[in-house]
C-alpha cells in the first residue's frame, strides 16, 4: 500500500510539472514615451535643462518603466541621462549626417529584463540607410531607433519603435510611420509591436489614421479607461486642475483634436474655448494586434515645489501584456 501511495504521488506530481509547462504565463511589459524637451532650448529661464534635469530623472525612475522612447534628446543630455540612469540601455543614434550630433529618439530597456536581439537607427526617407535625410519634405532629418528584445525569463521577444516625426511635413509624418511599421514586421519576423513617439498629429488627422489601420491606439485598448491628463503637450503651461483624459474622451472627436485656432476649437456650445480646456495630445503609444493594455496614464507631475513640469511634454505610460506565440490567452 506504501508503494502503491508512493507510485500515486509520483505521478500527480509529474501531472502538475506537465500541466505548469503548458500553462501560459503572461509577459507583461511596463511601457513608455516622453519627449524631454532639448537641451538648447528656454536658456535663462526656470525651464532651462539644467534647473530640470534631476527632476526628470527622479520622475522617470518614479516611472518604473521596463522600456521606453525618448525624444529630443542632444549629445549632453543622452550622456547625462545614461549617467543617472545606469540601469538602462540606451540605444539610438543622433539624427544628422554624421550620426553624433543633432537630437535622437533612443529607445531605452532595463538591463535585467531584456536581451536585445536587433537594435539600430534608420531614417524617416526615401534612403532610410542613408544618415542625414530629409524625406518627403521634411524641415528636419527624423530617425526612428528600435529594438527587438527577449524577455530573459520565459524568452519571449517583441519590437520596440520610437520617433519624432516631422512638425512640418504631414507627407513625412504619414510615409515616416509607415515606414517604421513595414521594417519592424521585417525585422521583428512576426513578433509584437510597441510604437512610440512624439508623432506630431491629432489622432483623427492622415498619418495617425493610417497608422490606426495597422495598429492599435493604446489609449481605446486600455481596460480599465486611461487615468491622467487629456493632454501630452503642455508648452510649460501649467493648471490648477487638469482636463483628465476620461473627460477629453467625452469631447466630440472633431473638437477634442482641432488644433488651435480651427473652427471646431474656437468656442464650445456655452461659450468656453475647448481646445484650451483639452489641450493638444501628439504622443501616442501604438501596440499591434493581440497585445493587451492592461493600464494607460498620462503623468502630469510637476517639479517637487514649483508650478513647473520637467519637460513642456507629458509622459505616457501603458502596461502591456503580450500574446502568447501558442494563441493561448490569459486570465
Amino acid at each position: 500500500m506504501a508503494r502503491l501511495n508512493t507510485i500515486t504521488l509520483a505521478a500527480a506530481a509529474l501531472a502538475a510539472a506537465m500541466f505548469a509547462g503548458c500553462r501560459y504565463e503572461p509577459v507583461k511589459v511596463r511601457v513608455g514615451t516622453y519627449n524631454i524637451r532639448l537641451s538648447p532650448g528656454d536658456k535663462g529661464t526656470p525651464n532651462a535643462w539644467d534647473e530640470r534635469k534631476a527632476d526628470m530623472v527622479a520622475l522617470i525612475r518614479k516611472l518604473d518603466l521596463d522600456a521606453f522612447g525618448l525624444q529630443e534628446v542632444c549629445p549632453d543630455q543622452m550622456q547625462y541621462l545614461r549617467e543617472q540612469l545606469p540601469e538602462y540601455e540606451f540605444v539610438g543614434e543622433h539624427r544628422e549626417a554624421d550620426r553624433v550630433s543633432g537630437e535622437a529618439s533612443p529607445v531605452c530597456y532595463r538591463r535585467s529584463k531584456f536581451d536585445a536581439e536587433k537594435a539600430g537607427t534608420f531614417w524617416l526617407s526615401e534612403t532610410p540607410d542613408v544618415p542625414g535625410v530629409k524625406g518627403w519634405g521634411a524641415a528636419c532629418p527624423r530617425v526612428c531607433s528600435y529594438l527587438v528584445l527577449r524577455d530573459k525569463r520565459r524568452g519571449r521577444r517583441f519590437c520596440f519603435a520610437n520617433v519624432h516625426t516631422d512638425h512640418k511635413s504631414a507627407e513625412a509624418r504619414e510615409k515616416g510611420m509607415l515606414l517604421v511599421i513595414d521594417r519592424m514586421k521585417e525585422f521583428g519576423k512576426g513578433a509584437p509591436i510597441v510604437f512610440t513617439g512624439d508623432h506630431n498629429c491629432r489622432e483623427t488627422e492622415a498619418p495617425a489614421v493610417a497608422v490606426s489601420k495597422l495598429l492599435s491606439n493604446a489609449l481605446y485598448a486600455s481596460d480599465p479607461p486611461p487615468t491622467g491628463s487629456g493632454r501630452t503637450f503642455s508648452g510649460w503651461s501649467g493648471r490648477d486642475a487638469e482636463y483628465s483624459a476620461v473627460d477629453a474622451l467625452k469631447m466630440p472627436e472633431n473638437v477634442r483634436n482641432a488644433r488651435k485656432g480651427s473652427p471646431d476649437a474656437d468656442k464650445d456650445r456655452n461659450g468656453g474655448h475647448v481646445w484650451e480646456d483639452c489641450g493638444a495630445r501628439i504622443d501616442y503609444i501604438y501596440v499591434s494586434p493581440g497585445v493587451r493594455v492592461l493600464d494607460y496614464e498620462t503623468v502630469n507631475d510637476p517639479r517637487p515645489g514649483a508650478k513647473l513640469y520637467p519637460s513642456d511634454h507629458f509622459p505616457i505610460v501603458a502596461t502591456v501584456e503580450l500574446p502568447d506565440p501558442s494563441g493561448k490567452k490569459s486570465k
